[in-house]
Parts: structure tokens; sequence; C-alpha cells
């Protein structure tokens, strides 16, 4: 069975690569994976292909994408505006069904476009990796039209299409896209199956979309599991073994995994604030360090890289984004604490048992993390911690390493439990299947 793994992940520097990982080797044992369409293209700013009907050549794109990426600024700005009088537009629109006029229109001059369309033709079924990028915003976030146009392209064709691994969810800060949801409402409930990776996701889809099967299966990234039960993936105890190509001299001799560790990640809603995060995150820095152990920094997505800044001013050893990512599983698995308002992060962090103090993050995604790992007091504060939460923190930080092995046994126990859920996950996709084959069976 040959599949089109669409919001393929694994180049991103963002550490929920892991998960996209995890998934394709989830996937790759049961179908033969014969193309991908990466996350990267739901990015126009770092899309091969995006604006159609453009006055430069396909063979120039790259050129349009400079001049899109510096469009406040002359001549490209000229440019840009003379590109729209004539025509030039994103061929992703908030309707699906257009988008998808739009590729099959422009397909044969543009050649990523051509590359996606002959991809899902010739697969035999779509499976579309959710991740946590549909988030019913307004204006609606190009990642999730992106996906529902995929949906739209492989029902199109005639494709079985299997949402799978995503979240639902109204933003926080513009509320609820009645008109996103009411796209998506209409394409989910065409796919075979529509598997959502945590409860408020499928609290969410009774409420709006109650029409649509949907099944709770954790997040991908739980499959990794077996990978941190062991002594031996531990991280290296000089953790300069663990620093990338090219290797940055600021960042030698600051990380030593040979005594108990804490760790402090980002998150999306303090990378948006990056000269507020960083005062706060000192602050937290300094009151974290009272607890008596190491605080090392894990720059967890590109936004966060204002956590250099943090280890700079506090001195502290961090771990860079695009750190090998085992290696980077194995520092919060085998931490005394994390506290982050990044989703995958802190499932790597369960993967060891490592208790986690969360942060605020767009849509609902630490809360859901809370409930699916069953803690008993689902807090969360704030993605810029103010100077009153700090000591609170600090408070539960330090009841959690009290609780010992007791806390981290459970947290282990429970990541074990999704783990066994998530690997059903190409089961299920095949039962839908068969049962679809035998239909057709009995119908002819």
């Amino acid at each position: 069975m040959k599949a089109l793994f669409v919001g393929d992940n694994r180049t991103s520097p963002n550490w929920g690569r892991g998960a996209s990982i995890a998934l394709h080797q989830l996937l790759s044992g049961h179908f033969d994976i014969t193309g991908t369409v990466p996350g990267s293209l739901f990015d126009l700013s770092v899309a091969e292909a995006g604006y159609v009907h453009t006055l430069l050549p396909p063979r120039y794109y790259h050129l349009f994408r400079h001049a899109w990426q510096h469009r406040s600024r002359r001549p490209w700005s000229w440019h840009m505006k003379l590109e729209a009088l004539y025509g030039a537009k994103d061929f992703i629109s908030e309707d699906p069904a257009i988008s998808v006029d739009h590729l099959l229109t422009h397909k044969d001059r543009y050649p990523r476009l051509r590359q996606i369309y002959d991809q899902a033709n010739q697969a035999d079924c779509l499976i579309v990796d959710g991740d946590g990028d549909i988030v019913f915003s307004t204006p609606p976030r190009r990642q999730t039209l992106f996906l529902l146009a995929m949906i739209d392209l492989g029902l199109r064709l005639g494709k079985p299409v299997f949402l799978v691994n995503s979240m639902l969810s109204d933003c926080p800060t513009t509320g609820h896209n009645a008109g996103t949801v009411a796209a998506a409402r209409k394409l989910f409930a065409r796919c075979r199956a529509v598997s959502l990776r945590d409860p408020e996701s499928i609290a969410y889809a009774r409420e709006h979309m109650p029409e649509i099967d949907s099944v709770l299966l954790p997040d991908s990234l739980f499959a990794w599991y077996p990978r941190f039960q062991t002594a031996a993936s531990r991280p290296f105890c000089d953790g300069d073994f663990l620093l990338p190509f090219p290797e940055q001299e600021e960042l030698f001799g600051k990380l030593d995994f040979s005594t108990p560790w804490i760790c402090i990640g980002g998150g999306a809603l303090a990378a948006s604030q990056p000269d507020r995060a960083i005062s706060a995150y000192v602050r937290m820095v300094q009151a974290v360090r009272s607890l008596g152990m190491n605080v090392y920094l894990t720059e967890n997505d590109t936004p966060d890289a204002f956590l250099r800044k943090v280890a700079a001013e506090t001195g502290a050893g961090l771990v860079p984004v695009d750190a090998p990512i085992l290696q980077c599983g194995a520092v919060l698995a085998h931490a005394r604490l994390f506290i982050s308002g990044r989703y995958h992060p802190s499932i790597f962090a369960s993967l060891g048992g490592t208790p986690c103090v969360f942060l605020g993050s767009h849509a609902h995604k630490m809360r859901s993390i809370s409930q699916l790992l069953e803690y008993q007091t689902h807090r969360e504060f704030n993605g810029i911690p103010s100077e009153e939460e700090i000591p609170e923190i600090v408070a539960l930080a330090k009841k959690y390493i009290d609780e010992g092995d007791a806390l981290r046994n459970a947290i282990n126990s429970m990541a074990k439990t999704r783990c066994h859920q998530v690997i059903e996950l190409p089961h299920l996709i095949m039962r839908h299947l068969d049962a679809n084959r035998e239909s057709s069976i009995s119908v002819s």
C-alpha cells in the first residue's frame, strides 16, 4: 500500500521533529511511503511553492521568495505591488476547494505544485499529520489552510484520506473562526478516520463537528518510549559531546550531566515577546537555582533563540536547537524537572518520568499534555511568568522533586500506556482500508 505522508517535519530544527520521525517509522512498518509533503511548505516564507501567476518565471522562484520576504523594503516593495497588480497570488485560499483549483490550474507551470499533485495521484492513500497546526484563528493560519487543501486534493482524486496525530483548537488570542471550522468539518467528515492526540481536541470535535467519528490516539512521539528506559540512554556526562556542527565556542564547558540537573525550555508565547521573556527567564533561572541543582536551558525551536541571551546573562548551559534529537530527548528524559511551554519537549521529558511545570502556549497544548499524563494538578503558568508566579513555579518544582521516584514512576507508567496506544495507529488505518475494500467487493 503506497502512502503519501503530508506534514513531514523531519527536517525542521523544532524538537517536534522527533514526533515526525517516530510517526514516519510507525507508518513505514506497514506502508510504502512513496512521497512526503514537508511542513516547510505550509509557510510561504520558506516554501518552494506558494504564489502562482507570477511575472517571474518559476525557475526564478527563489528570487520571488526573497522579494516576498522583503516586501516592505525598496525595491522589492515596488516589484511585489507590480506582481499583485498582474494577478500573482498565494495558491492557498480560505476555501480549500479554491486552493485545489489553483493547484490544478498552475501545476504544469510550477514544478513543486506538479510534484505535490503527482505524489497524491500516485499514492493509494494520503496520511495527513495535523500535529499542532489545526488552530482555527482569525485570519486563518496558512498551515491550517494548507492541510485542509491537501485533504481536499486527496478526496478529489478519490483517495482514502486519514487525518492523524492532530489537535483541534480555537485560537486563544483571536477566538473561533466559524468559516474555517465549517470548511474543516465538511472535509473531516469525508476522511476515513480522524485520530486526535488529546482529550480537549476530542471534546472540541464533539462540540463543533459532532458527525465526525474521531478517536483519541496520543502523539506519535510516545512511540519512542522504549528508547529512554535504560541507563544507556542517558546523555554523555560531558555535555560538549552533544554540541552540533558548527560548534560554537561560547557553548563549551557549560553542560555537566554527571550530577542532577533541571531544564528550562522556551515557548511560543515567550518567543513572540523576546524582550519581555528574557528578563522573566533570567529571574526564573536565578530562582530555580535555589533548588540546588544545575539549571540548563533547552532551545526547543528556532524562535527560542532568546534563551541564548538568557544563557549569556545567567551563565547557564544551553542545549542548542539543532543538537541530535535523541540526545535532546535524553537530556529531558533524565532531568530531575522540566519547565516549559513546548508540547513535544514535555513528551520527551515524560518518556523518562521527568515531571514538568507547564507554561502557557498557543491553544490548549500544555493543558492537554497535563491531562494526557494524568497529573493530579493541571496548573498552567503564564508563558512569560510574572514576578508573582516565579516563586509559585519554584514551590511546585520543589514539590515535584521531593516526591522523587513515586512521581517519576507514575509519569513513566502513563507514558508507557500512551506508547501502547499510539503504536496502534497503523493498524487503525489498515482496518479502515480493509473494511472499505470488503465493502467494495460485496457491492460489486
